[in-house]
């Protein structure tokens, strides 16, 4: 694998990730409505998504799926029942917000919680299968796979680390206005729409 191809690798890497999908999403309300360290644990989890999701393309499952329509679909459900349960969680949670007289009443989400929120959002979304379909193989060497593989994986969470971080940082801008738990709870409602959005655009999706 040459440099020119990792700097390539890169330069689409970044374009897919500052593109808003459900990480962004997750990320964003996140940042907006927690503490930031749960922020971080979500990229966590998602980097370790990618990383994941690189040496399952490495050991040929990726093919696998692309190959069996219920091995995909499956994954595709999958996938689209997670995100309409992430809508139903926000939409639920902005009608606590309602009833609450303190943000702080809110149950806190745990470290871990974060963490596998990050990792399950990233996992089940059979867009970043595709991408390890199509787009992955093109920068694998055939006489070092799962070297290449670790690494373009790493390259994939480090670019999304860096910029979901810069996301953190900018969302704290509108920290400010959460202040009162009207916004909290419109923030919450509008995260829910969404995901439902995303899950029925999933849900659309053919291989």
């Amino acid at each position: 694998m040459s440099i020119e191809s990792i700097f390539a690798f890169i330069s689409i890497v970044f374009v897919i990730t500052i593109v808003p999908g459900p990480n962004t999403l997750l990320i964003l309300h996140t940042s907006l409505s927690a503490r930031k360290l749960n922020a971080f644990f979500n990229i966590i989890g998602i980097s370790l998504g990618f990383i994941i999701y690189a040496m399952v393309s490495a050991l040929g499952l990726s093919l696998l799926l692309a190959q069996s329509a219920s091995a995909f679909a499956l994954l595709k459900w999958l996938g689209v029942g997670y995100l309409l349960w992430l809508g139903y969680s926000h939409i639920r949670d902005s009608v606590k917000v309602d009833r609450a007289n303190e943000i702080s009443e809110l149950k806190v989400e745990t470290l871990r919680q974060s963490f596998i929120r990050g990792l399950f959002t990233n996992l089940l979304n059979p867009k970043i299968v595709m991408f390890y379909l199509s787009i992955f193989p093109q920068f694998i060497s055939k006489n070092s796979v799962i070297t290449d593989s670790l690494i373009l994986g790493i390259v994939q969470a480090l670019i999304v680390s860096a910029w979901f971080s810069l996301v953190i940082l900018l969302a704290s801008r509108l920290a400010g206005w959460l202040s009162t738990s009207m916004n909290k709870a419109r923030l919450n409602k509008l995260s829910g729409v969404v995901y439902i959005l995303f899950s029925a655009k999933l849900a659309m999706l053919k291989l």
